[in-house]
């Protein structure tokens, strides 16, 4: 009888000290990690769609010979640069582990567009902003909720930027229609 009491008495305490533990952490990732899912979503998907961004943008710069096109590409190099930078940043201070690989659905994107020129390009250029540009107004604005102070004053100063760029590039989608 006393054994059993000593193991029920255990079992409670192990469940209250589980209840206990930090529900902000991320799932899945790492025990350093400050941030939670929404954080490391923010960091990574915001970082690597970025990256994606200017290299496209890179290929607009050269293989556009549409003036908008070129201009809202010189655009995206310029604010998703710097932005990649603060996201390394907030990684860093967040222990968040980054890689230097780009998924394959953005490697296929890169692939197809450059082996596109003229207007073809500048349409699937366009349309690839459009698409990436949706997702990450959707990452950041729900980054701009996040109980993490960095993590909401990044997202929350940047949803803005990102919905202008929206905006813009579908301006230019709907004028190379």
């Amino acid at each position: 009888m006393k054994r059993s009491f000593c193991i029920a008495i255990t079992l409670v305490v192990l469940f209250a000290a589980q209840a206990c533990n930090d529900t902000r952490k991320a799932k899945n990732y790492n025990d350093r990690t400050l941030v939670d899912d929404t954080g490391i979503a923010l960091i990574k998907d915001g970082l690597e769609s970025g990256n994606t961004e200017v290299m496209l943008s890179q290929l607009a710069e050269k293989q556009s010979q549409n003036t908008k096109v070129k201009e809202f590409a010189k655009m995206m190099i310029n604010d998703h640069t710097a932005l990649g930078e603060e996201l390394k940043k907030l990684a860093t201070d967040k222990h968040v582990s980054l890689t230097d690989t780009l998924n394959q659905e953005h490697k296929l994107l890169i692939d197809s567009l450059a082996t596109k020129t003229g207007a073809d390009f500048d349409h699937s250029y366009m349309q690839a902003m459009v698409i990436d540009h949706e997702k990450a107004v959707k990452t950041f604005r729900a980054a701009s909720k996040n109980t993490d102070a960095s993590v909401n004053k990044l997202a929350t100063k940047t949803l803005p930027q990102l919905e202008g760029h929206l905006e813009e590039a579908n301006k230019i989608c709907a004028m190379l229609k």
